[in-house]
């Protein structure tokens, strides 16, 4: 698992949603899988189930969008549900991807949330502002956001 998919799992950990990470999905017949997911958070409060998938790659904006909707965000409600166990009352679709911190769109196709990742990184900061390390310490199963904390506490 690379940093941002650390980074993204730790944040949803964090909020409480129940994460996995790295799920294979898609079984070939001849082996291996034609699909793999970075991170699925759940919320069983709520019933939410966020699919997120990161990536710092170099591509334009119009085939990072063909990629993710014809190669990424393919699956099936049922499929969602039987990778979770549970039948999600909403599913969020979220591309965390790029450098710059603008991007052409917000959303693409009917239900995909494209988030740059410096937009990302303003997010998590913005969540952890005025959490200081000695009264509202990030536990130490999340090395990423405990780094946060510590950097946006005495950076």
């Amino acid at each position: 698992m690379n940093f941002l998919e650390s980074l993204t799992a730790e944040w949803y950990g964090y909020q409480g949603y129940f994460v996995r990470t790295n799920i294979k999905a898609n079984r070939r017949s001849n082996g291996g899988y034609n699909n793999e997911i970075d991170i699925l958070a759940y919320m069983p409060s709520t019933g939410e189930l966020v699919h997120a998938e990161t990536s710092w790659d170099a591509m334009t904006w119009e085939r990072r969008e063909e990629r993710y909707i014809s190669k990424k965000f393919i699956f099936t409600n049922e499929q969602y549900a039987e990778i979770v166990g549970s039948v999600p009352s909403t599913i969020k679709k979220r591309a965390i991807i790029g450098t710059s911190r603008t991007q052409p769109k917000e959303i693409w196709g009917d239900d995909i949330e494209v988030t740059t990742v410096p937009n990302f990184i303003s997010e998590i900061t913005n969540g952890l502002k005025g959490k200081h390390p000695m009264r509202e310490v990030i536990p130490e199963t999340y090395p990423c956001l405990r780094s946060f904390q510590f950097v946006l506490a005495y950076g």
